[in-house]
């Protein structure tokens, strides 16, 4: 193979590992890590492109009363639409995740400090499709439940996933799961 081909081969490897998915949501680099370090946890994860899904995977340790980990990022809800929840298609681990939203303070204009959550199950190695409805989700602060108003579309401005030491299939240890799409109920 002359360099340039060979070149090019590489090009297109380094792309093919690289490039966002089709699903926007899913672009590795618009999500930011939240782990128990917050808190003084020493959970750890990340969060990468695998072909056309995002990869989240880490550790749940419980050491310095730790037991958590979350990837989120922002959402502008699309213009004149309305939605009845989220779907979340995805390959899991066996272990029960989190799909939390942040929403503005219509008062103030500013993200409300509680957010609203809704736990979705995965079967190991398995594509599951789950289907959250406002109904499912609950609001809490700092993970203990709160008082807020219904949740609406239209105020959110941030989505989450998150996977606790009560969610983990273990209670603790190595988790993995491949987000293929996330995407407004009608």
């Amino acid at each position: 193979m002359n360099p340039r081909d060979a070149l090019a081969a590489l090009a297109a490897v380094a792309f093919a590992v690289t490039a966002p998915p089709n699903d926007p949501l899913l672009d590795a680099a618009a999500w930011c890590l939240v782990n128990d370090g917050v808190m003084g946890g020493v959970s750890s994860s990340r969060v990468a492109p695998r072909g056309e899904a995002l990869h989240f995977s880490g550790e749940i340790r419980l050491q310095f009363n730790g037991g958590f980990a979350s990837m989120r990022r922002s959402y502008v809800p699309a213009a004149n639409r309305d939605a009845g929840g989220f779907a979340v298609t995805a390959r899991g681990d066996g272990s029960r995740y989190r799909l939390r939203l942040y929403t503005r303070d219509p008062a103030t204009g500013g993200e409300n400090a509680f957010a609203y959550h809704a736990a979705f199950e995965t079967r190991a190695g398995e594509v599951t499709r789950a289907e959250l409805r406002w109904p499912q989700f609950a609001a809490s602060f700092r993970g203990r439940p709160v008082d807020a108003p219904p949740l609406r579309y239209a105020d959110i401005v941030g989505l989450g996933v998150m996977i606790t030491k009560a969610d983990h299939r273990q209670g603790h240890g190595p988790f993995e799961l491949e987000l293929l799409r996330i995407e407004p109920l009608p």
